[in-house]
């Protein structure tokens, strides 16, 4: 299901709470898979902020970076490893059209770090 579907079917499962469905009820009849308390949670989310509640708003989720994104920012830092990581957020965004938090990217460049340490160590990781 695409992010905009997902969108719709919260949606239409916080409406369905709101005209006095169970969550459980709800949930099925929107097509969602939830607990309880997440279900409860986007309810008061939505009733506090409108639609924009719908909206989920992770960044930076170690999901999101695949493999093929992975072996792009080696490449990136290889041939450019002093460009700040603002930049580097950047450039991902505009090459992938994902948005990665700083920190996530950080801690990327740590591994790669690590990777590049160990290799030339000759010790196995």
């Amino acid at each position: 299901m695409g992010e905009k579907q997902q969108r719709l079917a919260k949606g239409r499962m916080v409406a369905l709470m709101q005209a006095g469905y169970s969550w459980q009820e709800a949930a099925t009849q929107a097509g969602v898979q939830t607990s309880r308390s997440a279900a409860y949670r986007l309810l008061q989310k939505v009733c506090l902020q409108g639609e924009v509640g719908l909206q989920d708003g992770r960044h930076g989720h170690p999901a999101k970076l695949r493999e093929p994104m992975r072996q792009w920012l080696k490449g990136y830092w290889q041939v450019a490893p002093d460009t700040p990581s603002h930049e580097v957020q950047q450039a991902l965004g505009n090459h992938f059209g994902i948005c990665v938090s700083i920190s996530h990217l950080n801690a990327r460049v740590s591994l790669l770090a690590c990777e590049v340490v160990l290799r030339c160590s000759g010790k196995k990781t």
